[in-house]
């Protein structure tokens, strides 16, 4: 038979499972908030890179290995993702400043699983009407896979899906 002394003991311990139990597990939805924002926050500067034609900040979020697919191909790599973009869209002139267009990202769904996650996205790309308003130009989504590489989230594969005008990623243009 327990003692006072002991029944006390066994519910300090038991009540010290519990809150070790409890700790763990709001730490880990704590950190998967914070992937599925990190995740959210890559999805943003995308498009904000890619409006500000600044491409090495755009290739950076790519992992070492990271595929982009789309309408003019598919490259992998930080470097070829670069460079397909200076070839189809031309290099920024020093001091440039986006008058005419830009996207707009919506609709992000993150999946995290550890050190990888899927994420769906959507965009609208806006341009400047002849009367100078903004008139939307495309609208697609993203399917993206991404990888926890050196302790950040990179983008491991991408796939646009051009939806207005329609353009199946999976088959990109030649």
């Amino acid at each position: 038979m327990l003692r006072p002394i002991g029944l006390l003991a066994l519910a300090v311990l038991s009540t010290g499972c519990a809150t070790s139990r409890t700790d763990s597990a709001l730490q880990q939805r704590v950190q998967q908030l914070e992937d599925q924002e990190a995740i959210r926050t890559v999805l943003v500067s995308y498009g904000e890179y890619l409006d500000a034609r600044d491409y090495a900040g755009y290739a950076s979020l790519f992992a070492r290995d990271g595929v982009w697919t789309g309408g003019f191909g598919s490259f992998t790599g930080p470097e070829q993702i670069k460079a397909m973009l200076e070839k189809n869209l031309a290099k920024a002139e020093p001091g440039f400043i986006n008058k005419s267009s830009f996207h707009l990202m919506t609709t992000m769904v993150v999946e995290v699983n550890g050190d990888t996650a899927t994420a769906r996205s959507r965009y609208l790309f806006y341009t400047a009407t002849q009367d100078n308003k903004p008139g939307a130009a495309l609208a697609g989504r993203y399917v993206d896979e991404f990888i926890r590489e050196d302790g950040k989230w990179k983008i491991k594969r991408r796939t646009t899906h051009g939806v207005i005008p329609w353009r199946d990623g999976n088959a990109p243009t030649p």
